[in-house]
């Protein structure tokens, strides 16, 4: 029986960048860096000797963000847009969504469209949301509630 959620995962090319990118860009914590050789690895991924770095990233309500950057073998570069399936995506509640996409969105975020308003049946915005992609490519969603 599931319990919670634990984490959500991306795969980068560069860790080193994408943590970076991910405390510099948009301010989250990173609490802890992982390395990963041998046995477990290689059985859990199913690589023959699979080696992974990775890191976490926490904003304290118990989900955390995994990057991982495979060593080996390297992965190649897949493109998914928002409706494909397998593509993915980690949303975030954002204070102000205009402010955050006018500092985000020469600083490595690709937004294919500016932050949009969603109205109620009388009128009234309940949120504004925007997608936009890291620069590894992963989805990110965006949401501020009014």
């Amino acid at each position: 029986m599931l319990k919670s959620f634990f984490h959500t995962g991306f795969i980068v090319k560069d860790l080193e960048a994408a943590i970076d990118f991910y405390s510099d860009v948009l301010g989250l914590t990173l609490t802890m860096r992982t390395e990963r050789t041998g046995e477990f690895p290689t059985t859990l991924l199913g690589f023959p000797d699979t080696h992974i770095k990775g890191a976490f990233f926490d904003m304290g309500d118990g989900h955390q963000l995994e990057l991982i950057q495979y060593m080996n073998p390297e992965g190649g570069y897949a493109d998914f847009d928002k409706n494909d399936v397998r593509a993915a995506h980690l949303a975030f509640f954002v204070e102000d969504i205009d402010a955050f996409y006018e500092n985000t969105r020469n600083r490595g975020l690709t937004y294919p469209t500016p932050p949009v308003a969603m109205y109620d049946d009388d009128g009234k915005m309940v949120r504004k949301a925007s997608y936009c992609q890291d620069p590894d490519g992963n989805w990110l969603e965006l949401v501020e509630l009014y």
